[in-house]
C-alpha cells in the first residue's frame, strides 16, 4: 500500500468540506484533482471512502474510520517538519564532538560561549580524550566529529584540514627570555627542559640536538600531561614547548609563550567524521564560529 501526504490531505479536506469542489478551494488544486487523488486512496484502501450525493459527498464507514487515522498522521508529519525546521534553524538540536583535553580547555571556550549564546536551546556533549582517541570517538559514533592532529583511522572516517598548529617555547614570566618576540632553537639548549609525551616530541628532540643541546633528554623532568608540565614553567623550574593554542592558559601560570624559529614546527589539525554522514547544521555553524 502506498499513501501518499497528498492523498491523506484531499481526503481530510473533503470531509471537513463537504465537497470535491470545496476542498480543492482549500487546497488550491482543480476539482479534477482533488477527485483524481481521492480516487487514487479509494484505490489503494481497496474500499469507497466517500458517498457522492450529487456536489456534497459525506465519509462511508470506512471513511469514518480513517478518519482520526488520517489526522494524526498528518499531525505527526508536520510536528516532523517543525522539527526539522527547528534543527535546520538551531532552535534545538545537538552538538557532540570530540577533541585533545588541553584543546577542550583553551580554544573551544570561547567559541562554544559564542555559539551558544546564539543558540541556547541546541545541547553540547564534549567528549575531551586523549589524540589517539578522536577518530575511535568518532568511528564508534559517540560523537558526531572530532578535532585533532593526524591520526590513523579506519575507511569508515574521513577528515578535512581544519588549521595549522605551531609549536612554541614556553618560559616563566622571570625567565631571560620572557620579552623575546621569538626565539631560536639554539638559544634554548642550556634550559632545564620539562618534557612529557606530545605528538610533537620526536621534532622537539631533533631540533634540540640538532642545535648543540648539552643536556641530555634523559636527564630531563618528565611528566605524563601538558598541564603539569605548564604548571612546573611557572613556577620557574624549567623551560617546555607547547602548541600555540595552550597560551590561553599563560596569565592564570605566569607564563610566556614564544613563537620558536629555525625551525618553525607546525602539525596539521583535521576535523574527522564518518564517511557519508554530512555534518549536522549544528556542528557546522559551531566549527565556523572556531574558525
Amino acid at each position: 500500500m502506498h499513501i501518499s501526504l497528498r492523498q491523506l490531505r484531499a481526503f481530510i479536506a473533503a470531509v471537513e468540506t463537504g465537497g470535491f469542489t470545496r476542498a480543492a478551494h482549500r487546497l488550491h488544486l482543480s476539482q479534477s484533482a482533488v477527485s483524481m487523488v481521492i480516487r487514487q486512496l479509494e484505490s489503494e484502501v481497496g474500499l469507497p471512502l466517500f458517498n457522492r450525493e450529487g456536489k456534497r459527498v459525506t465519509p462511508t464507514e470506512m471513511g469514518l474510520q480513517l478518519v482520526p487515522i488520517a489526522k494524526r498522521m498528518l499531525e505527526d508529519l508536520d510536528r516532523i517538519a517543525i522539527s526539522a525546521a527547528d534543527v535546520r534553524q538551531l532552535q534545538r538540536g545537538s552538538l557532540r564532538f570530540s577533541a585533545p583535553s588541553l584543546l577542550a580547555c583553551t580554544l573551544i571556550p570561547p567559541a562554544l560561549a559564542a555559539f551558544s549564546s546564539r543558540h541556547p536551546r541546541v545541547a553540547v556533549q564534549i567528549v575531551d580524550t586523549a589524540l589517539d582517541d578522536i577518530p575511535a570517538a568518532v568511528s564508534r559514533g559517540l560523537v558526531e566529529f572530532g578535532i585533532g592532529p593526524d591520526r590513523p583511522c579506519d575507511p569508515g572516517v574521513e577528515r578535512s584540514f581544519f588549521r595549522k598548529v605551531a609549536i612554541q617555547f614556553v618560559c616563566s614570566s622571570g625567565h631571560w627570555a620572557a620579552r623575546k618576540r621569538s626565539i631560536r632553537w639554539s638559544e634554548t639548549r642550556d634550559d632545564p627542559w620539562i618534557c612529557y609525551p606530545s605528538t610533537f616530541e620526536q621534532d622537539i628532540r631533533e631540533a634540540l640536538w640538532r642545535h648543540g643541546r648539552s643536556q641530555r633528554m634523559e636527564d630531563a623532568t618528565v611528566v605524563e600531561h601538558l598541564p603539569t608540565a605548564l604548571a612546573l614553567v611557572g613556577q620557574g623550574l624549567g623551560v617546555t614547548t607547547a602548541p600555540d593554542y595552550a597560551k590561553a592558559l599563560r596569565h592564570d601560570l605566569k607564563l610566556r609563550f614564544i613563537p620558536l624559529v629555525e625551525p618553525v614546527i607546525e602539525r596539521a589539525f583535521y576535523v574527522y567524521q564518518r564517511n557519508g554522514h554530512p555534518l549536522s547544521p549544528a556542528a557546522r555553524a559551531f566549527l565556523e564560529e572556531l574558525v
